[in-house]
């Protein structure tokens, strides 16, 4: 896993990201395919924390996008999320996960989405390209 920089994506990509987190109280979770840098498909997974401050993916769930990834020749690309009540900005939590899944980390909310990786131990922001 790497990540990716910058992260690009189709605004309607991120349009139902967005709309998908803002339909949930509780934390979603999920990966983004594609080829690259580039996002074409959000393969959206169980919060099984069912929690508003924090995710816990079902693990039954990454190991089916991993196969639908090679299935369609595809990567993991990115990890997103959302945080309900907060900024798109990572917690000390997100930065811990981070180290475990060192690839670019998409934190979508209320106030928008911003990509991050891991540099250093610490998050860095990552931009986000727009594509059509």
């Amino acid at each position: 896993m790497k990540a990716c920089e910058p992260l690009r994506l189709s605004r309607s990509l991120l349009e139902a990201l967005s709309r998908e987190a803002s339909a949930s109280k509780h934390e979603v979770v999920g990966f983004l395919l594609g080829v690259g840098c580039r996002a074409l498909v959000a393969f959206p997974m169980e919060n099984v924390a069912s929690s508003s401050v924090e995710f816990l993916a079902n693990p039954l769930d990454v190991v089916a996008a991993h196969n639908l990834a090679e299935a369609l020749g595809l990567e993991l690309i990115a990890l997103y999320h959302s945080h309900p009540f907060g900024p798109a900005a990572p917690s000390p939590k997100d930065v811990e996960g981070m180290k475990w899944w060192p690839m670019t980390w998409l934190i979508v909310s209320a106030q928008g989405a911003r990509a991050w990786r891991l540099a250093e131990g610490k998050a860095a922001e990552v931009p986000i390209e727009l594509v059509a």
